[in-house]
């Protein structure tokens, strides 16, 4: 559960307007107390924006305005309005001994006193509260859109978005569900956009795996205690020129506790103590990872039209292939399509020549991810496909894991396979 004391840090550094030191209120920060302070914006109660209010003050460390705050609203049967009080009753108190200097005799230890009592662990719901508050202003609570269907290979999902400077982790919880269980702040590549060459300072978008987890004494100064490196450049980057490699996640270097959120050569970095809250989370080959930029959360209807399109395609793509009609087979290959040392063309006359042989064909799918791309592309919009092929013909049997890009021009169009590949064996 996120500490008291966090939420500002994440709430500043966490929209489209940001600061490069917590003394600038950005645009989020403000929305909220617009939010707040406007009795006719939000349908949330007196009580409720009063404990809100309240909490996000204190974060700002302005006790005066939390006391405002609780005063105007009926807060004295809420234990939680009380204990908001207290602590900034608490801080009052503390600002006044404080200013007494010298003058007093026993100032030193009813300061230390005061300074000793911590109420942040009790403290939490509110700035859970205030968190989740936070996310529907920004957008940002629910279930990711492009996440649409992950199968049990996939252990967790970072995702990456560097408009918002923040990565949130989603891992499967007792019931095999994915729940969100962090929310960081995130910094990426010096340059906007996407990456294009090395060297451009830029971090790429797409969609990657973590490739392994590395404990190297020699980085540690420069990039924090652990690295973790994903598989950049894809299938998807060389195909449209990309170069370059060598992309992480990281840490900061020693000594350094703040950056701003465009600093990196081209990684995407996080504080040292969050980096290595994030190790468990990551598991090389089955922890994907989407790097973009405005992700859309709770669109469940655009999520279920996406899903749904994709998976008629690809059933549409295999019993094409069962057919042994060739032709209906190949409409479903796009113009720029890639396989290997394959083109178009030469696949078309690889499939014909291998199709001619056979008197059936029987083609299964299992184990099946779909993951959308939230970064437009050239060839338009893109997703994801991973599942085991199980492939039986009158004289070939093949049971193997394939990756598969498929991209559309728009919603009208259908989807064509761009890139096929194959990612191991059974």
């Amino acid at each position: 559960m996120m500490k008291f004391g966090l939420l500002l840090f994440l709430i500043f550094f966490g929209s489209n307007a940001y600061a490069t030191d917590l003394s600038s209120k950005n645009v989020l920060t403000e929305r909220i107390w617009q939010a707040l302070e406007n009795k006719d914006e939000t349908s949330i109660g007196a009580q409720e924006r009063s404990i809100l209010g309240a909490t996000l003050a204190l974060e700002q460390n302005n006790h005066a305005k939390a006391l405002t705050m609780l005063d105007d609203a009926p807060t004295n049967s809420d234990p939680l309005a009380n204990l908001l009080k207290a602590e900034a009753y608490r801080r009052a108190a503390l600002e006044a001994v404080s200013s007494v200097g010298t003058y007093a005799k026993h100032q030193k230890t009813s300061e230390q006193q005061l300074a000793s009592i911590d109420l942040s662990s009790d403290l939490s719901e509110a700035t859970v509260r205030l968190q989740a508050f936070a996310d529907k202003m920004d957008g940002t609570s629910g279930y990711p859109q492009d996440l649409l269907l992950l199968d049990n290979a996939i252990q967790s999902v970072f995702l990456v978005d560097k408009s918002r400077a923040r990565l949130f982790v989603y891992q499967r919880d007792e019931q095999g569900e994915f729940k969100r269980i962090a929310d960081e702040y995130v910094v990426t590549g010096a340059q906007e956009g996407d990456k294009k060459q090395r060297g451009d300072a830029r971090t790429p978008n797409g969609i990657y795996r973590f490739t392994e987890i590395r404990h190297d004494p020699a980085l540690v100064s420069r990039y924090g205690p652990v690295v973790f490196p994903i598989d950049y450049p894809n299938e998807l980057d060389k195909l449209h020129g990309k170069t370059g490699n060598g992309i992480w996640m990281h840490g900061y270097p020693e000594n350094v506790t703040r950056r701003p959120p465009q600093d990196t050569r081209g990684c995407f970095a996080l504080p040292n103590e969050h980096l290595k809250q994030m190790e468990p989370y990551v598991i090389p080959g089955k922890s994907w990872v989407i790097i973009g930029e405005d992700f859309k959360f709770d669109a469940h209807e655009k999520q279920e039209q996406l899903l749904s399109s994709v998976q008629q395609a690809m059933e549409t793509w295999r019993n094409d292939w069962q057919s042994l009609d060739t032709d209906a087979y190949l409409s479903h290959y796009h113009d720029n399509f890639r396989s290997g040392k394959f083109n178009l063309e030469r696949w078309k006359r690889h499939k014909k020549k291998v199709n001619s042989n056979k008197k059936f064909i029987e083609v299964g799918l299992s184990q099946m991810s779909i993951i959308h791309d939230p970064t437009p592309w050239r060839d338009g919009e893109i997703v994801v496909a991973e599942f085991f092929q199980h492939y039986k013909s009158s004289n070939y049997k093949d049971t193997g894991r394939k990756r598969l890009y498929l991209a559309r021009s728009s919603e009208q169009e259908p989807w064509k396979i761009l890139i096929e590949e194959t990612i191991g064996n059974e």
